[in-house]
């Protein structure tokens, strides 16, 4: 599993990583809103079932559960989804704590799924598969899947090894990369320095997929007619963008 044992993956994904991202987001990131004119060009009807999975802190689920559509979403980690009823308050979609290779719902559950902002490759080839597969389980006949990520050749052409920015009065966030191209495998470091000189930090690492190996694994894990975008728009694809998939179950 990308080097880490289940029990330090469950650490940092659950305990100190998730706190230290909730405390960058409520310091320095405003909502992302997906708009509803993807739905729409990938045929996902407004008022649909639709679930948004990983769902984290509610970046996707919350805005498009207030344009229409009947969301669900689920995350692993119990701090994410308590940030993402936070912010929603009384308008909260559906929110499950589950891990996606293992959906508490029954087959042929929702008319589209969403897999956005690099969601994919904490655990490896197979057990991604094994993801996809499990998600494909719960689409009814036709269901669309959308997987919005970063790609291994957008990567080796803008890597950067190190960057910072500034989150709120006085925090530092600072981030250290390292890429292996041959493995497509990226290890970060994350670390928030407040301005007492406090420090938390989180390390994790991500496989980078490249497109064709991302439409091999939707293929096997029981998908058609998978169609690749530059953006949610519908944009062209290229080494440049970012990788949307859309699927067909």
């Amino acid at each position: 599993m990308l080097g880490q044992s289940q029990g330090e993956f469950e650490r940092l994904s659950l305990g100190l990583a998730d706190r230290l991202r909730v405390k960058v987001l409520r310091t320095g990131e405003k909502m992302e809103t997906l708009k509803r004119e993807p739905c729409r060009r990938y045929a996902i009807q407004q008022g649909g079932d639709l679930l948004d999975v990983p769902c984290g802190y509610g970046r996707h689920a919350i805005p498009l559960a207030r344009a229409g559509y009947r969301v669900t979403g689920v995350d692993r980690s119990p701090t994410l989804l308590a940030e993402a009823r936070r912010r929603a308050g009384e308008e909260a979609p559906t929110l499950v704590e589950a891990d996606y290779r293992e959906l508490p719902f029954p087959d042929e559950s929702f008319d589209a799924a969403l897999n956005l902002f690099t969601s994919l490759g904490f655990y490896g080839d197979e057990e991604d598969v094994k993801a996809l597969a499990e998600i494909g389980r719960v689409l009814r006949p036709t269901g669309r899947l959308v997987i919005e990520t970063m790609h291994r050749d957008r990567l080796v052409h803008g890597f950067h090894e190190q960057d910072w920015r500034l989150v709120g009065e006085g925090r530092l966030l600072l981030e250290q990369r390292s890429f292996d191209a041959a493995a497509g495998v990226a290890q970060t470091t994350q670390t928030l320095i407040e301005k007492t000189g406090e420090r938390d930090s989180r390390s994790f690492a991500v496989r980078v997929y490249t497109a064709t190996e991302l439409v091999a694994m939707l293929n096997r894990a029981g998908f058609d007619d998978a169609r690749c975008y530059g953006d949610l728009a519908g944009g062209p694809f290229a080494t440049s963008t970012r990788l949307v998939i859309v699927a067909r179950r």
